[in-house]
């Protein structure tokens, strides 16, 4: 068996697309998802009768107190973990007026506590094995310019890009830390409108798709000699 990843918010959109590509790349992946439902466990075995390897792991992110048992969970999985990829996120539409103390801790807490503390769960992993590995936070390409109707969202992603450098440091050597910025990358749910008008204001003009990240994720997971970086994927979009 190769290297393992492991995936959060994997069950939908990006996170998916993301690990779907990894099983069929030859990578053992888990897949964190909240609660599995049985439309996540059909697809997961689809992937297994072709040859992958894979297993769904579940838990609440927003819990500070369940990140601990989800990695020793996902570790009995495959009896290792080699690469992380800190993708889950709640893209909430909370203006400031809208934002409790309850809510903001919550994106806090699936946003960076999450986060940090599996980090720092593979980091101790990693070197009782003598291995190296990475890390890669999924962030947010609009974090540079953000929107008044998500303040809360836009703090914690903002933090989470000081915590990757942050951790690239205290990680290093053992594990590497580095972001992947997206902009907009076109799902099945997606707003239509917005995409449409994005690809007019975009300096490529188009909008991305789901492969653009993946590419940058298979680039992260074998650059060796990269960490502490940010690889924006987002067509432009920061130099409007």
């Amino acid at each position: 068996m190769g290297d393992v990843v492991m995936v959060t918010g994997a069950s939908k959109r990006l996170g998916k697309a993301v690990a779907t590509a990894l099983v069929q790349s030859g990578w053992a992946v888990i897949i964190h998802t909240q609660v599995a439902d049985a439309a996540l466990r059909t697809y997961v075995s689809s992937l297994e009768s072709m040859g992958g390897q894979c297993a769904i792991v579940e838990g609440d992110l927003s819990d500070p107190a369940a990140i601990a048992p989800l990695f020793e969970r996902a570790l009995s999985l495959f009896g290792r973990i080699d690469h992380l990829i800190n993708n889950a996120s709640l893209f909430a539409p909370l203006s400031v007026e809208e934002t409790t103390i309850e809510a903001f801790e919550a994106l806090m807490t699936l946003h960076n506590t999450a986060p940090f503390f599996l980090s720092k769960a593979l980091f101790l992993h990693l070197v009782k094995r003598g291995a190296t590995g990475s890390v890669i936070n999924i962030g947010d390409a609009t974090v540079a310019s953000p929107k008044a109707s998500r303040p809360a969202y836009y703090t914690a992603k903002g933090a989470l890009m000081a915590q990757s450098r942050a951790l690239a440091v205290a990680l290093a050597p053992t594990v590497r830390v580095n972001v992947i910025s997206p902009g907009p990358i076109l799902s099945t749910d997606a707003d239509q409108e917005y995409f449409e008008r994005m690809e007019q204001r975009l300096p490529l003009k188009k909008t991305g798709e789901p492969r653009e990240v993946i590419e940058a994720v298979r680039y992260l997971l074998g650059a060796t000699f990269v960490t502490g970086s940010e690889l924006v994927v987002d067509g432009g979009l920061q130099l409007l």
